[in-house]
């Protein structure tokens, strides 16, 4: 019997696995397709690679704002913005593979769970294994919208990017979470004309009131059209009708409506109905020894959630410690940068127990070297003096939410903040300034 199973090695089942190993754990892993999971393979990793390269073609073409003049206009090759996204990816893949193979037991393949009244029997192969305690972390999958199936060539998912030749001149994206945003901001950079359609009322539906308002004139000003509180009524061909009656003729259709737990079957002795796990708040479920962590959970469905999870049902298991949960902040990768973490605006139900401060971006004279002064920083702070959420649009949004992070989590009082030193000049600078008494 084995001290550990894991089930699924994306970035949940990695970050257990190490830690079992550093702890001299006897640990299986079993992974049906490539290590690293979505987020190294199709996700998270490869998305930023093209996002890299799509800013930088961008910023390429309108070099001359800063002083630099090119000789012919700037063009670029889909396929090798592929080629380096895929050897960045195998990179990691060969990285994972030699770590793990040399200190856990690894199995490929597809796994199901037998669950009787004194143990949880895990099938793959045809082989029967156990272990005292079992971690499930077999991610997510795209929602599946019931009236449009994916074809793999007009309606496509983020994942059919990678194996095309080249590009649409025009698509439509249905959802502007994150999937969508950063995928209109590439496609945009590289010249395709692209439109978003958003059932809700407001675009990115998740993020504070405004985030949603300065999102549109961000799309605007990046050539991204938009639709907002429609979606698709018909479609015939490459012809596609609103509800709204607007008609639009498109090369291809992406879906970026969001993702969807994925778990292995399970099967219950005396159970004849299919069985589903019940999953406490300390992502322990209603069957002892066994945890459900990262995209599988269904919590929060972004790597960094399901590395922090991992850690903390690790430390269980280690250490019978309790489980606490933390502010995860999230990132939409655009140009420039969303970023937030904690309470949004439309959140308070009592005004009088906060006070919002917002600056904008452009306060600070780092933004103005790099031509990237659109943004701002908006901060929601309690009568306590604590912050308790903090909102971010701007270049290098990514490492300032990390920062409001670490605030709210540590109850690091505005006037502590106030009095640290930040660089000058930096984008942390933002922060002493819009935590500046009136």
């Amino acid at each position: 019997m084995y001290d550990l199973a894991i089930i699924g090695l994306g970035p949940a089942g990695v970050e257990a696995a190490q830690i079992a190993i550093e702890n001299s754990l006897n640990v299986i892993a079993f992974e049906k397709a490539i290590l690293g999971g979505t987020c190294l393979n199709t996700g998270c990793v490869p998305t930023k690679a093209i996002i890299h390269s799509a800013s930088l073609f961008k910023q390429i073409s309108e070099c001359d704002k800063l002083g630099i003049n090119l000789f012919s206009s700037p063009s670029f090759e889909w396929s090798k913005m592929l080629d380096r996204k895929t050897n960045i990816v195998s990179k990691f893949n060969h990285a994972l593979e030699n770590m793990l193979s040399r200190k856990i037991t690894l199995v490929k393949g597809e796994v199901e769970l037998f669950i009787n009244d004194t143990e949880v029997q895990i099938y793959s192969g045809g082989n029967m294994y156990k272990a005292k305690n079992i971690i499930i972390a077999t991610g997510s999958k795209p929602v599946q919208l019931k009236d449009l199936h994916r074809d793999g060539k007009f309606i496509i998912n983020s994942d059919d990017f990678y194996a095309m030749k080249s590009l649409p001149k025009t698509i439509g994206i249905i959802g502007s979470g994150a999937i969508g945003l950063e995928w209109a901001m590439i496609l945009s950079n590289l010249n395709v004309d692209v439109v978003v359609i958003e059932k809700a009322k407001e675009l990115s539906p998740s993020s504070d009131i405004d985030i949603q308002k300065r999102l549109e004139r961000i799309l605007k000003n990046n050539r991204i059209s938009f639709y907002k509180d429609d979606f698709i009524k018909d479609i015939f061909d490459h012809r596609i009708e609103l509800n709204s009656g607007v008609i639009l003729e498109l090369d291809c259709l992406l879906s970026a409506v969001g993702r969807v737990p994925v778990l292995p079957k399970i099967t219950v002795a005396g159970c004849h109905e299919r069985f589903r796990l019940k999953m406490r708040d300390s992502y322990e479920t209603d069957i002892d020894n066994l945890f459900l962590i990262g995209d599988a959970a269904g919590e929060v469905l972004l790597a960094h959630a399901a590395q922090y999870q991992a850690k903390a049902v690790m430390n269980k298991i280690l250490y019978n410690e309790k489980i606490i949960k933390k502010p995860v902040p999230s990132v939409i990768y655009t140009t420039p940068e969303i970023a937030s973490v904690g309470l949004r605006e439309q959140d308070i139900q009592d005004g009088s127990l906060y006070r919002i401060k917002k600056i904008p971006i452009g306060a600070i004279a780092k933004s103005w070297c790099d031509e990237s002064t659109e943004g701002f920083v908006k901060v929601i702070i309690s009568s306590e003096g604590l912050i308790k959420g903090a909102h971010v649009i701007g270049k290098d949004a990514s490492n300032l939410i990390s920062l409001f992070g670490v605030f709210i989590d540590k109850n690091i009082p505005v006037e502590e903040i106030r009095n640290m030193i930040f660089p000058h000049p930096s984008y942390s600078e933002i922060i002493c300034e819009v935590l500046r008494d009136e």
